[in-house]
């Protein structure tokens, strides 16, 4: 537990950091480089047969498809059609140069495609967060909900959970677990919006409907991560960070809460 705390207070620190004192393109290069390291760990999961051109393929493929709406000028909120196509053309293209042994061809393409549509999909999100309003503290805005959700899930699951919320695919998670972050992430939205700049012109509606709504979009995600998990027979996505496994198994939830986030503040603008 010790080094769980250790490991997540130094993350958040840097991530702080680059979020507050960086400019945007520093960011811009943390995500490229996170997207790199969850593709790595997805691919590591999906078929650990892959060797290193595979590997090769399918991160020039996903940093291709992060990297293009974060240099276009439509975001905040952008169109990932050009983004996914860019990166789905480089994966198909290598399989077609590599396509033995014929039998897992497919097989292969379609665990890449899950990880091109997971991270570019998601990924650029973040960053169009930080685009929004007062910048830095939109992404710490959803960041708070999205942890608090984590935080207020694990202990009301350690210390009241009693039914199971889906034991298929993540059998610790609990009914009173999902409440108690629902709860705190709610808490986190209000407490959010009185104490960062430039967040005042949130309403209660606003911060119900991103702490809820970022809560339960979090849960999915890490349900889908879950699930992944649970099919590959891997207990992480990785190794990376110490006490909490892997990159995608700490920002899981992030990645499916962003763009609920990001969508509902493009269409209130509260700024």
């Amino acid at each position: 537990m010790l080094t769980r705390i250790i490991s997540g207070v130094l993350m958040a620190a840097a991530i702080l950091a680059v979020l507050l004192l960086a400019p945007a393109w520093a960011m811009a290069i943390v995500i490229g480089a996170a997207a790199f390291i969850c593709a790595a760990e997805l691919q590591g999961m999906a078929h650990r047969e892959a060797g290193q051109a595979d590997r090769v393929a399918l991160w020039a493929a996903c940093i291709a498809a992060v990297a293009w709406p974060i240099v276009q000028p439509t975001l905040p909120v952008y169109d990932a059609s050009r983004a996914l196509l860019l990166g789905f053309f480089i994966l198909t293209i290598f399989r077609l140069f590599r396509p033995l042994p014929i039998d897992l061809a497919a097989r292969r393409l379609g665990a890449d495609g899950l990880a091109l549509l997971y991270l570019a999909a998601t990924f650029p999100y973040i960053y169009s967060l930080r685009l929004m309003g007062e910048g830095g503290w939109v992404v710490v805005l959803v960041m708070a909900i999205t942890f608090g959700g984590d935080i207020g899930g694990y202990f009301a699951g350690r210390f009241l959970g009693r039914h199971k919320l889906y034991p298929t695919v993540s059998p610790k998670k609990t009914v009173e677990g999902a409440l108690g972050g629902l709860a705190l992430g709610f808490g986190a939205a209000l407490l959010a919006r009185a104490v960062f700049p430039g967040l005042g012109g949130l309403s209660v509606v606003d911060c119900v409907v991103l702490g809820i709504g970022g809560v339960t979009f979090g849960i999915l995600g890490d349900l889908v991560e879950s699930l992944i998990k649970r099919a590959c027979g891997a207990k992480d996505s990785g190794t990376l960070i110490p006490g909490h496994g892997g990159l995608l198994d700490r920002i899981d939830a992030l990645l499916f809460a962003g763009p609920f986030c990001a969508f509902y503040l493009e269409a209130v603008q509260p700024w």
